[in-house]
């Protein structure tokens, strides 16, 4: 008699648009990698040119399903284009996890085929990007409460989002990935050098870049910087802003992933003052490369600065007020107590990576169901 296959569970991660700059999508990217290897059949969907991370990610030996169709996302086209190519590959996965959703039509065709021939319906779990409560401000939709098994967060908070926004379902609390840079953090002492301030994300009216400089305005008499590495629609302006006004910043543009941690080794202090975030993956990248942590107080930085000596919270709409912070923990680094070594052990202690995978592998795969149930963990 034919011995019979074993299988292994089969899990898609669905990000929908994968930009070039995004924390889900290194978040999505991260997780991928680093179950690459694990017994599970892995693959990914996504519209989005080809990107060099979407590359890295089937080098890893994880399948990637792309459509190259970005044209008309306000109306759901490139969703519904990934799905008329790839759609079918979802009856044979036991869970889709969501980093994005896709337009509900799109989403109850993927849950109508998904694990269709795995036996029972494919489990649909989402990774928060943002705070439910600032994702969601009219209330959670219809569609969500419906589709999702599963809600992976990242702070109690969430989970009291989602509750009282009547969600029922299982709720994990767990960080993003924390990125593990193989390397000590390069450390240029302070001595009486202009401190070099930092910013790294996307240049978009989320991320409250022109109050940056407004910060930093308060802080020219200061002998410090601005660095900022990224790119957006608020570049021109931002660039336009600081010729204007004859601010101290420097923009190096967009930074590859892997010349991150060189990047973000150039500064001494971040700062990150946007007015709506989730776990924010760019604070656990400046966190694994020792450097202190300065940013409103939206999404679950507040619970991550409360895990270490990472850190403070910015007051938003207050320049002067947020100045003082900045100026306080300027004085701080040029005392010694903000060491990148000090700083580093103090995150490897509170994100331990090995653990952090090995519970999305977990919940990927199943661990801690019942009958094809989830149940609480």
């Amino acid at each position: 008699m034919a011995r019979q296959p074993i299988m292994v569970p089969a899990v898609a991660l669905y990000v929908g648009g994968f930009e070039a700059i995004g924390g889900i999508e290194a978040c999505f990217e991260d997780i991928a990698v680093a179950l690459a290897g694990q017994p599970l059949d892995l693959s990914l969907f996504a519209w989005a040119d080809d990107l060099p991370q979407l590359r890295t990610i089937a080098r890893s030996g994880v399948r990637v399903h792309r459509s190259s169709l970005r044209r008309g996302s306000r109306f759901g086209w490139p969703d519904r284009a990934l799905f008329l190519r790839h759609g079918a590959k979802l009856t044979d996965v036991d869970t889709i996890v969501l980093g994005k959703f896709p337009p509900p039509a799109v989403l109850r065709r993927m849950l109508a085929i998904g694990g269709r021939n795995r036996g029972r319906p494919a489990e649909v779990q989402y990774i928060t990007a943002y705070r439910p409560s600032e994702m969601w401000p009219a209330g959670l939709p219809a569609f969500v409460t419906e589709s999702v098994d599963t809600m992976i967060v990242q702070s109690a908070d969430f989970t009291a989002d989602l509750r009282a926004m009547g969600f029922s379902g299982r709720i994990v609390e767990v960080p993003y990935l924390p990125p593990l840079a193989p390397e000590t953090p390069a450390f240029d002492p302070p001595a009486d050098r202009i401190c070099r301030l930092g910013f790294l994300g996307r240049f978009v009216s989320q991320k409250n870049l022109f109050y940056l400089l407004d910060i930093i305005a308060e802080l020219a008499k200061n002998a410090i910087e601005l660095h900022m590495f990224g790119e957006g629609e608020d570049d021109t302006g931002l660039r336009a802003e600081v010729a204007t006004r004859g601010l101290p910043v420097i923009f190096h543009g967009a930074v590859p992933r892997a010349e991150v941690p060189g990047a973000i080794d150039a500064c001494d202090i971040f700062l990150n003052p946007s007015t709506s975030e989730g776990q924010c993956l760019v604070a656990l990248e400046v966190l694994s490369r020792g450097r202190a942590f300065l940013a409103s107080g939206v999404g679950a930085i507040p619970q991550m600065l409360a895990r270490g000596h990472f850190g403070a919270i910015l007051p938003l709409e207050d320049a002067p007020a947020a100045a003082t912070i900045v100026q306080r923990t300027i004085a701080e680094w040029r005392d010694g107590r903000w060491t990148p070594e000090a700083v580093a052990a103090d995150y490897r202690r509170a994100y331990r990576a090995h653990d952090i995978l090995q519970t999305y592998l977990d919940l990927f795969t199943g661990v801690g169901r019942a009958g094809g149930a989830a149940v609480a963990s």
